[in-house]
């Protein structure tokens, strides 16, 4: 019984003498550093790993406090610390460079950026990181880029991750892309972030992003198994650390199964990947250096703003194309952009001092001009849908941009003033929400870039030719409504109707357009549509109780500014004469007809978003980008309206319904 515990304590006590050993050692070291040789400043430099990445971004860390006049062994003595990829010795590191040994700490990754942070809540040092992808994210208390709302001794620099870009690229190289898988530890905040931006973008592009996530290095192969189980036909590397440990790892999984890797950490097609796209780290580091000096030279931290600095990188490796099971090829444009290409046969290009253009190194909001024809609910739906799509892309209202909305409250003569005005402030793109206001852009804007949503057809508005012939400043979402299935509705569960009718208003063209092709697609089905014209709001009830005296079936309303405001004129009318009332626009529904087929007003300047996205922050040329009609059709049913105006909705037809009104 006493031999194991002789043991134990035997064993106890080596752990003991260690530890003593290793404190005693880290006190004197604390004594050396707290009064350095030669009066040189002591600075300490952390980073994660020992990877490239990590490396690189240390020794651009170096040379910029020495270009800035602080170099080791002559102005400072520089202390290095590397974590070697191990959480609870990041932490160790953290407490022990947090003692006030050192004026002044340098860390590269965000998991170091948290963990002396955290350490040194006092700000015992001065605190300069990089190599972080979402600053704000890591929950350090810096509450906006460009803003001093941070802790005092901290600054440093953000380096957002090009995933949307290199998403793109991947759709680009390989058009049949549809899995994409990832690898990816829950427990980095950059890496979250990397990953929710991939969820959004893959959404947009017709992608599904498998994950599988872990904790650490060791959980990479099985991971990386799975997905390929899964079905992925790729591997996409974010900015995670723990992946980037093991990117080796990753990229044999994915050769054993004929897939490629592609990441947003550059260096990688050094390893086997087909292609990276993301920062040059050394430039990175280097800058940070440069603020590192600065702060060593006597300017204080709190006055240094954090920033975002993306020099932005493309490399690809060909030989990596042989044995993949897909077809991926560069195009020819792509390869272009690449800062370093590896030929097949081994042989490397590199273009000296090259980076892309970085959509992230912008320091002032992009101001978006938000301009409408009507204050209605189409409109409050379009600019909600609108919000949601940047913030969904990544774009972050008030940091990323700035959106200034105007309303022509329904008068068109308002609509050049209304430009006029947004001219002033310069704006970098105009939304524009209503057929009006897309015809008002298209003769006074000629060069800014116009995302336009709630227009009907953009090319009676005078966009274009077709959706990819158009004018080279100008595409969005058009949402034409659905006349032949509203048609093919009525003929199949109410073919006793032979007579539609539908106010019209002759004085805007989506009212008069869409009025056309209902007529035409009616006509197709042996059905008549009747119209009766309106022009002002003032003569809403007349013209809705003179056109339910007609002789007519029913009343489907076409889309129609003017009459969308006063609709529920409309409504009192059909009540009063017990005529059933269809309709285009869910408001309608809300406001009192039967039945609504409507095309989602909010899902459609989602995608409107999205597109001014990828012109402000990527760079795309409006030209090349094609107008497009939204993915998404609502059928809704209000229950009460149709027994009020004795409609029976069939049962087959209230089951297909999206939303039904009790």
């Amino acid at each position: 019984m006493w031999q194991p515990l002789k043991d134990l304590s035997l064993g106890i006590g080596l752990i003991v003498a260690a530890a003593s050993a290793l404190l005693l050692s880290d006190l004197s070291s604390r004594k050396k550093t707290s009064h350095p040789a030669s009066g040189l400043i002591p600075v300490a430099l952390m980073q994660f790993a020992s990877n490239p990445v990590f490396d690189e971004t240390s020794q651009g860390i170096i040379d910029g406090l020495a270009a800035g006049g602080f170099r080791d062994g002559e102005a400072i003595r520089l202390q290095r610390f590397n974590a070697e990829g191990d959480i609870p010795t990041t932490n160790l590191i953290a407490s022990r460079i947090s003692d006030g040994s050192f004026k002044l700490v340098a860390t590269s990754a965000t998991v170091c950026l948290q963990a002396v942070a955290n350490a040194n809540r006092s700000g015992g040092a001065a605190h300069v990181f990089c190599a972080v992808s979402d600053p704000i994210a890591a929950g350090v208390g810096i509450k906006a880029l460009g803003s001093p709302d941070k802790p005092a001794h901290l600054t440093g620099i953000g380096s957002a991750q090009p995933v949307e870009e290199i998403f793109r690229i991947a759709k680009k190289v390989n058009p049949e892309l549809k899995v994409v898988g990832v690898v990816w530890n829950p427990s980095e905040a950059n890496s979250e972030v990397c990953t929710r931006r991939a969820r959004a973008i893959s959404k947009e592009l017709g992608i599904e992003l498998i994950e599988a996530p872990i904790e650490g290095t060791r959980d990479v192969r099985e991971a990386a198994q799975a997905l390929a189980h899964r079905g992925a036909q790729a591997y996409w590397a974010g900015g995670d650390a723990t992946v980037m440990s093991a990117i080796d790892t990753l990229i044999a999984v994915a050769r054993q199964n004929h897939v490629p890797v592609f990441s947003n950490i550059g260096g990688h097609t050094k390893r086997g990947a087909l292609f990276d796209l993301g920062a040059n780290y050394y430039q990175v580091g280097y800058k940070a250096g440069g603020i590192a000096a600065e702060v060593l030279a006597g300017k204080p931290a709190t006055g240094i703003t954090v920033e975002d600095y993306m020099p932005m990188e493309l490399g690809f490796n060909l030989q990596a194309l042989a044995g993949l099971r897909d077809p991926w090829q560069p195009p020819a444009e792509v390869l272009k952009q690449a800062v370093t290409v590896i030929a097949a046969d081994g042989t490397v290009s590199k273009k000296e001092g090259a980076s892309l253009p970085s959509p992230a190194s912008r320091k002032k909001p992009f101001k978006i001009a938000a301009i409408a024809y009507s204050d209605n609910v189409p409109t409050e739906e379009s600019m909600e849908g609108f919000r949601r799509g940047l913030k969904e892309a990544g774009f972050k209202e008030g940091e990323d941009c700035v959106v200034n909305f105007r309303c022509a409250q329904g008068d068109m003569s308002l609509l050049p003033s209304l430009f006029a005005a947004a001219d002033l402030d310069k704006p970098d793109l105009y939304l524009t929400l209503s057929t009006p206001t897309l015809q008002t852009a298209v003769k006074r804007v000629k060069t800014t870039p116009v995302v336009f949503t709630l227009v009907a057809d953009a090319i009676t508005a005078g966009a274009g030719k077709s959706d990819e012939d158009h004018l080279p400043n100008v595409t969005g979402i058009y949402i034409m409504s659905r006349c032949a299935d509203m048609a093919e509705l009525l003929k199949t569960y109410y073919p006793q109707w032979k007579r539609i009718g539908s106010l019209v208003a002759s004085a805007e063209d989506n009212s008069v357009q869409a009025n056309k092709l209902f007529a035409e697609e009616l006509a197709k089905r042996g059905i008549t549509l009747v119209n009766v014209s309106v022009n002002q709001s003032g003569e809403m009830t007349e013209a809705a109780t003179a056109l339910c005296r007609k002789e007519i079936d029913a009343v489907v309303q076409v889309p129609c500014n003017l009459v969308s405001s006063g609709f529920v004129a409309v409504t009192e009318a059909c009540r009063r004469s017990r005529m059933p009332l269809f309709g285009f626009i869910q408001d309608a529904a809300r406001k009192g007809a039967a039945l609504v087929l409507s095309r989602d007003y909010a899902d459609s300047a989602e995608d409107a978003a999205k597109i001014a996205v990828r012109i402000l922050r990527d760079g795309e040329d409006p030209a090349k980008i094609p107008l497009a009609a939204p993915h998404k059709t609502v059928l809704m049913i209000n229950a009460s309206a149709a027994r009020t105006m004795g409609i029976v909705i069939p049962p087959d037809l209230l089951q297909k319904a999206d939303v039904v009104l009790p």
